[in-house]
């Protein structure tokens, strides 16, 4: 090699890494409802990368959101002036499954319950910068402090393409809508649990975040919401959200830090310049019962024994049919094949009546505060009629795009739940809960829609479980109940039998196992919440001081 074109090569190699250093992740939205539109004028995802160093193209670079595939979407190099940043300047990249649209719209979408996000150099290899963000609301979007800086926020006031520079957002009126402090098995919380909540209404045009918002209790106990969770503290334009006061702060940011007396009591809500909003008294109900205003935002409230939490209090409540979730299968290696060719995690429902019963329009969810998660489409009737003393089965694989059987979500292996709910949004018709199975063996009801639940060896999708092979046929709630003491504990936990169970944080991550023991010691772990799920079923939180 001549020195000449040796010094070149050099210059290029030294000029390329030094670019690198200069770019950043700076700014991203996952769920895009009322902000920018791309030049099709959708509203898609997008991610900003903003560049301190000089002009550099931005072809050949790779977006991913898959630590496994950091080459997962490669920029084309098709148009220069669409992939080329300028110094101290900011490029967006649509991250909307649109690629064919131009060599700024990515082949994926983000994930709106949070996951991490890489800028990799034309290597495929090196990792340029990347964040792991949480889980987002519409429309607020989560960036870097200030251009290139190292800290993170969300922000209300979206940069898209432009300085992040946070612009705090007037107060809006908003009012205590519903409250239900007996609440016995009415309606559960991320982790499970039937606890006090009270909902909050949003009559705005606009979405409202009630981040720094405070509830007092009585003139007394205050909670005030945390300024860097807006997933939990977001309400968007006529919504509701739901508020726990359960008293258990480390279980999310929408959990406060005193719990609503069942004789009744005063709540008053005020903003974040402490602007009183509203004064809200609720009286003792029965159990299960709620008190809230007779229409949403009405001076007058009555007592409602269906109450409609995160739902208009005008709601019509529709009685469903009975129906069953009869089998559920959330690690599908080499089970059955969806329409595409793909092995999808699959739930099955079954109709025990002796009449066709359409689904569409109910709704499925893997998320106990949001039972609307996912609507059954409607428009292909024939398609989600589930036949008399029939079956039906969805693939939850979030590929709707594959056909109206394809859920929005995907089923974890991890202390999951699934929801089925009427179309009035509230009226639990059935659900089930688990954590871990086998890979292709299912957790289904051991005859059609009976109270037993066991693992099947024989998966039959769409199609009977009576006289399935089962690997255990034991019950999952036929032992003897799973109880922990002391709970609150500061060190150790004694179980009142032994137990093989796995242990998550309050977010869902794994913090250990163990294996026929009658205690725990909690000693080396951080203070929080932790569930504490047996290999039968059964689920116990403990609460580490």
């Amino acid at each position: 090699m001549k020195p000449a074109s040796f010094i070149i090569l050099l210059f290029m190699a030294y000029s390329h890494a030094s670019k690198s250093q200069n770019l950043f992740i700076n700014e991203i939205i996952s769920e895009n409802i009322a902000g920018e539109m791309d030049d099709f004028f959708q509203r898609e995802d997008w991610i900003e990368i903003y560049n301190t160093g000089g002009i550099t193209n931005l072809a050949g670079y790779y977006l991913s959101d898959n630590p496994d595939s950091l080459d997962r979407w490669k920029i084309p190099a098709t148009n220069a002036g669409v992939t080329t940043i300028l110094p101290n300047n900011h490029l967006i990249f649509w991250i909307d499954r649109d690629p064919e649209q131009g060599p700024d719209h990515a082949d994926f979408n983000l994930n709106p319950d949070g996951e991490t996000v890489f800028l990799v150099a034309p290597d495929g290899v090196t990792i340029i910068d990347s964040i792991t963000y949480p889980p987002m609301a519409a429309d607020i979007s989560y960036g870097r402090v200030c251009d290139g800086c190292d800290g993170w926020q969300f922000f209300n006031n979206v940069t898209f393409d432009d300085d992040n520079t946070e612009i705090l957002p007037s107060t809006a009126f908003v009012l205590i809508n519903e409250v239900q402090a007996n609440n016995v098995s009415y309606f559960r919380d991320n982790a499970l649990d039937h606890d006090a909540w009270l909902e909050i209404y949003n009559p705005n045009p606009q979405q409202v975040n009630l981040a720094g918002y405070s509830i007092t209790l009585n003139g007394t106990q205050t909670w005030t919401m945390p300024t860097q969770d807006p997933f939990h503290t977001a309400i968007p334009a006529g919504e509701f959200k739901v508020f726990w006061l359960d008293n258990e702060p480390l279980e999310g940011g929408h959990h406060g830090t005193f719990e609503l007396p069942l004789n009744g009591g005063t709540l008053t809500l005020r903003s974040s310049n402490n602007t009183l909003l509203d004064t809200y008294t609720y009286p003792s109900t029965a159990a299960n019962a709620s008190y809230g205003r007779s229409t949403d935002g009405a001076a007058n409230s009555i007592v409602f024994n269906a109450p409609t939490p995160d739902l208009t209090n005008s709601l019509v409540m529709i009685d469903p049919p009975t129906l069953y979730i009869n089998e559920v299968l959330s690690v599908n290696i080499n089970d059955v094949l969806d329409n595409a060719d793909q092995t999808e995690d699959w739930f099955e429902i079954y109709n025990p009546n002796n009449f066709p019963v359409n689904i569409g329009g109910y709704y499925f969810s893997d998320n106990p505060e949001n039972p609307r998660k996912w609507p059954v489409p409607s428009f292909y009737p024939d398609s989600v009629t589930i036949p008399a003393q029939g079956w039906i089965l969805f693939w939850a694989d979030e590929d709707m795009g594959q056909g109206v059987m394809h859920a929005s979500f995907r089923l974890s292996n991890n202390l999951e739940s699934l929801r089925f709910t009427s179309p009035d949004g509230i009226t639990l018709i059935d659900e089930i809960s688990w954590q871990g199975m086998d890979p292709d063996t299912s957790l289904g009801r051991f005859n059609d829609g009976s109270p037993n639940w066991v693992f099947f060896l024989e998966t039959t999708p769409d199609d009977s479980n009576n006289g399935a092979l089962v690997t255990v046929k034991e019950t999952l709630t036929s032992r003897l109940a799973l109880e922990v003491y002391p709970n609150p504990t500061s060190g150790e936990i004694r179980f009142n039998r032994p137990v093989n169970a796995v242990i998550y944080s309050s977010d869902g991550k794994l913090v250990d196992s163990i294996l026929n023991v009658n205690t725990y010691n909690f000693d080396r772990i951080e203070s929080g919440v932790f569930i504490i799920r047996e290999e039968q079923g059964g689920v116990v939180r403990v609460v580490k001081h």
